[in-house]
């Protein structure tokens, strides 16, 4: 079977091994930008590439997943502003507060952590070398101490958002427009502004653009690691200009990108675009009073990837009852430690289908059906759901209480003479791995070590 994934580039499903026949490789995700706590859509992009790590692992790829972090930008420095003090001191101490936050949220949320993580703090000299590279090559131009990308020397500029030039000038309009030639043209440099953090380049004190880091780091870090550039993932907004923008940047400096382009759809709430004007904007910390992390977890996988992930309490509280039942049957019947078991058919080709988690749930929900009867296979079970990133903990407090529940439906059936009633329970309860002791008239339970 080969693993198939939808290509935002090319606008179809390929396989993976068109791109990386060697099945060692890089995939570069773009991070926070961090100046305020993560909310549900930052949690959903990031389970969904943690959850494409764990699979091309266990595909058997060896994947080095880079994500990056923006620490320096003008939301940053707008946070920072308010703050008071020192900005460039105020800029740093935001950006690691806020950096630390997500590291720990993400954590809770039982991802793991990348290969590599670099700051655009750190690589601000390469940006420039970079930078330079696109100069030398005409596909750029300096305008004071800015320096722009010229896009009318771009290749095929457009062919990822595959929107038209007027489309693309409405898409720029927030950008910062200073004296370019062309609405289109983007920063690759800007000039220092007062109080702002800056660095010494060949074009004066200032900044990097946004675009110009992701750029850089990716095809730094995969050319350092020896690894081809195959994936490269985001969220759907990332699109246009960011991504478009990558793509034109690193072709106008001559260096190879990405091949296959995974984007995961937006968040909305309640059918409403998320938004703090509205009040459904749903922070992560918010999430986490509600819902454990592994309820999160297990309520992403119903939406499939690419398509818009609507949210609410009322279907977050759907997941977790769904989720239930895998508790508690893992109550009943724990994996055996160090066991391991290959899922079904099915369930894999629904995974190779374009990571098709909905349709690989509904496979789980079957297979636990067949386990509750007795004809399924748990260590089968157990092991697919370790893929999708669901790892069931007891539910204690439910089963205890139908311990109990069937306890006293035992002691009734003794009671009144029904002692084949009463067998059959004792039966069912030791087959759970609970044992009965009856003593002086009271019955207590206990669970097979």
């Amino acid at each position: 079977m080969s693993l198939f994934l939808y290509n935002s580039l090319t606008r179809k499903k390929e396989p993976l091994e068109k791109y990386t026949p060697h099945r060692k490789f890089g995939m570069y995700v773009c991070g926070p930008t961090v100046y305020d706590e993560s909310h549900i859509g930052h949690a959903r992009s990031a389970f969904t590439f943690d959850l494409l790590h764990r699979y091309l692992t266990h595909r058997g790829h060896e994947v080095t997943f880079v994500r990056n972090v923006t620490d320096v930008d003008d939301k940053i420095i707008d946070r920072a502003r308010k703050e008071g003090g020192d900005l460039k001191t105020a800029v740093r101490a935001v950006s690691e507060r806020y950096l630390s936050l997500y590291h720990e949220e993400m954590a809770r949320l039982g991802l793991k952590v990348p290969t590599e993580e670099p700051k655009a703090t750190e690589y601000i000299r390469s940006m420039q070398e970079m930078i330079e590279e696109i100069l030398k090559r005409k596909a750029a131009y300096v305008s004071g101490c800015d320096v722009y990308f010229d896009v009318k020397q771009a290749k095929d500029y457009g062919k990822l958002s595959r929107r038209n030039p007027e489309e693309m000038i409405e898409g720029t309009r927030g950008e910062i427009s200073g004296n370019k030639r062309d609405p289109l043209d983007f920063a690759l440099w800007k000039g220092a502004k007062p109080e702002e953090p800056s660095w010494e380049s060949p074009w004066g004190s200032g900044r990097p653009g946004w675009h110009i880091e992701c750029s850089t780091m990716s095809t730094e870090i995969f050319n350092k690691r020896k690894v081809p550039f195959v994936i490269h993932g985001g969220g759907l907004d990332l699109i246009f200009p960011h991504h478009e923008n990558e793509i034109a940047q690193a072709e106008g400096a001559g260096r190879p990108f990405a091949s296959l382009w995974v984007h995961n759809g937006l968040v909305t709430v309640s059918g409403q675009k998320m938004s703090k004007s509205l009040g459904n904007f749903i922070t992560l910390r918010e999430l986490f009073e509600r819902a454990s992390p592994e309820v999160i977890r297990f309520y992403f996988l119903q939406t499939h990837y690419r398509s818009p992930f609507d949210f609410s309490w009322e279907k977050l509280e759907e997941a977790r009852r769904s989720y239930e039942g895998f508790e508690i049957f893992f109550a009943k019947k724990p994996p055996l430690p160090g066991g391991h078991a290959s899922p079904p058919e099915r369930f894999l080709e629904a995974m190779d289908d374009d990571l098709n988690t909905p349709q690989a749930l509904s496979v789980v929900h079957d297979m636990l059906t067949e386990c509750n009867k007795g004809s399924g296979d748990p260590p089968r079970l157990a092991e697919a759901l370790e893929i999708l990133s669901v790892r069931p903990k007891p539910k204690r407090e439910k089963l205890d209480a139908e311990i109990e529940k069937k306890i006293v439906e035992r002691d009734m059936a003794r009671k009144e003479g029904d002692f084949k009633q009463a067998d059959r329970i004792r039966k069912e309860l030791l087959e759970q791995g609970i044992i009965l002791e009856d003593e002086k008239g009271k019955t207590t339970w206990r669970r097979a070590r």
